[in-house]
Order: structure tokens, then C-alpha cells, then sequence
């Protein structure tokens, strides 16, 4: 098992490796496929590879931020082929105890039923989407946390579980 996990390590390394090679893209190009497609992407902008995420569709237009540093986000907004930077800075999303009980069951909800959404009582849109198997049992969940169409944060988690034999 061990040596499985250290095989699947060194080949999503490689992936990130290769990507970095990958075409350089105009931050237009990014924002742009990223709302096209809905999924979240890594992008190599002014030779920087960066995190391109979708965080939804707001007022009728697509929200997509990009991640310049760990939680350092430039928020868009895609709008009939026109790309409009938003110049906003989002709040810190407070994590009391009836908000993380939300962000459990919209995590549950995604395993069972592929992604979910719902927002808290402090007007947070919390959003999570399967984004397929990791292994056997396992599936990598994203996570969107935004405020207003705007992205507060985002992880791609691991989640697996185990059937329970009786």
C-alpha cells in the first residue's frame, strides 16, 4: 500500500511538473476558459503557475478569482465575453459552530450527490464539488467559500470512506 501511495505521489508531481511546460496563457485566456468550462484549473500566467478558480455564477455572470499567493485572491467576474476585475477584497469567513455544521453536510451532500451548496446565516455561500476518485473509496472534493461572488477560500480535500461490514 505504501509503495502504491508513493507511486501515485510521484506521478501527480509529475503532472504539476509538466503543467508548469504547459503554453503560457494571457490572465484573459485563463479567466475566460475557466468560465467557459466551470472547473477550476491551473494556468501558467506570466510564467507563474497559478490556481484559475471558478467560484460560481453571480448576477447572471461567471465568478472566477485567481490565486496569486496562498489566499491572495484577484476576483472577476465574466460577463457576456467581458471580463470585469472587481477590485475587492473578500471578509474572513467566520467558522462558528453552526456554519461548520453547514460545510459538513454540504461536504456529505457532495459525496453522495456529486456537489451541493448552501449559505450560512452570515450570507457565506458555501459550495462543494466531487471531482472524481483519488482510489478505490476515495474522491478529492472541492471547496468554495464566497461572500458576495467573491472567492473567501477554497481547498480540494480528500475524502474516503470505507464500507462497514457487518
Amino acid at each position: 500500500m505504501k509503495h502504491l501511495i508513493e507511486k501515485i505521489a510521484a506521478t501527480l508531481m509529475l503532472c504539476v511538473s509538466l503543467s508548469a511546460f504547459a503554453a503560457e496563457l494571457t490572465r484573459d485566456e485563463a479567466l475566460m476558459g475557466v468560465a467557459q468550462s466551470h472547473r477550476s484549473n491551473l494556468a501558467t500566467i506570466n510564467s507563474r503557475l497559478v490556481d484559475v478558480i471558478y467560484v460560481g455564477q453571480f448576477d447572471q455572470c461567471d465568478s472566477v478569482a485567481i490565486e496569486h499567493s496562498s489566499h491572495h485572491y484577484e476576483h472577476f467576474r465574466v460577463c457576456n465575453g467581458q471580463i470585469k476585475s472587481r477590485n475587492t477584497v473578500s471578509p474572513s469567513w467566520n467558522d462558528d459552530k453552526n456554519s461548520r455544521r453547514i460545510l459538513g453536510a454540504v461536504i456529505q451532500n457532495a459525496i453522495y450527490y456529486g456537489e451541493a451548496h448552501q449559505e450560512d446565516s452570515n450570507g457565506y455561500l458555501i459550495s462543494a464539488t466531487s471531482l472524481g476518485s483519488a482510489e478505490p473509496g476515495c474522491k478529492n472534493i472541492e471547496i468554495v467559500i464566497s461572500y458576495d461572488g467573491d472567492l473567501v477560500d477554497r481547498q480540494v480535500q480528500p475524502t474516503c470512506s470505507y464500507p462497514v461490514y457487518k
